[in-house]
């Protein structure tokens, strides 16, 4: 069976699967306090959307394109930014932090997306936010993540042949949790549906790696731990056999001026 699969890089293997929404509402609450529901993570999309409309008038601006050019200039939105190039992802999984970051392993992310890409019909393609009336308790949460490639909005998605993954905040039915399993295997313990959400900010279906062929109805998401003392040599290969540096992942003004500041910062440029 031929699989679609977004890949997503991250440059620091502790760090949670978070959307960069959901985690400033988890870093708002103390650790005592429950992580956000999809009530609080939709409260939250409307109160953006009325404020970027009220303010900055982009009445006639579909939701999902709002939200891409959020991204893109780094505004907390729901989305989490993959790409259908295991080897884009695994760029950003070793890119040069010039600081302390460079020290530790990288994370590779697999989603399945096989049949589960968003198309701009007459629901995706609305001013409203299209999962107003997905609910809380449906497959919105508890699915894997749907897939959407957006058009060309801006030079980086064709570069780094982008996608968004589009999901509800994690909820399972009681006693129907099989999904989040703490080891492989048909038995053992379940994480919590709190424990899930401090780490995932979407649905997934984690399996293991161990060569065991996967059923055709598998929804796997799968992740690859990328060692820190190999990035050096992983990041010189990448742009000598595939020219994958910043200046092609981030072809913009806004990239090259965000990639002089972090050299400068880290002294690369003035050294």
């Amino acid at each position: 069976m031929r699989r679609t699969v977004g890949w997503r890089g991250q440059v620091d293997a502790r760090w949670s699967l978070h959307s960069g929404l959901y985690r400033r509402l988890l870093d708002a609450r103390s650790e005592s306090q429950p992580a956000p529901e999809e009530d609080d993570l939709f409260r939250a999309e409307e109160k953006i959307a009325h404020f970027v409309r009220g303010s900055w008038r982009f009445d006639q601006m579909p939701y999902l394109e709002l939200l891409a050019n959020l991204q893109h200039f780094r505004g907390p939105t729901r989305m989490l930014d993959v790409s259908l190039s295991p080897l884009v992802a695994l760029w950003f999984a070793v890119e040069e932090q010039h600081g302390e970051l460079d020290g530790a392993d990288g994370r590779v992310f697999a989603f399945d997306v096989t049949n589960r890409r968003v198309q701009l019909d007459e629901k995706w393609s609305t001013y409203d936010i299209p999962w107003r009336e997905s609910g809380t308790n449906t497959p919105w949460c508890r699915d894997l993540p749907l897939l959407w490639r957006p058009p060309s909005y801006n030079e980086r998605i064709p570069a780094q042949q982008s996608g968004f993954l589009l999901a509800g905040v994690p909820k399972v039915y009681a006693g129907g949790n099989a999904q989040y399993r703490k080891a492989p295997g048909t038995s053992g313990e379940f994480w919590r549906i709190g424990e899930v959400r401090r780490a995932t900010s979407v649905p997934t279906k984690m399996v293991d790696r161990s060569g065991k062929a996967l059923q055709q109805s598998a929804e796997p998401t799968l992740t690859i731990r990328i060692a820190a003392e190999a990035k050096v040599e992983i990041r010189r290969r990448l742009e000598r056999d595939y020219g994958y540096n910043p200046a092609t992942m981030y072809p913009d003004l806004f990239g090259m001026a965000a990639e002089v500041r972090q050299a400068v910062d880290g002294a690369a440029l003035l050294g």
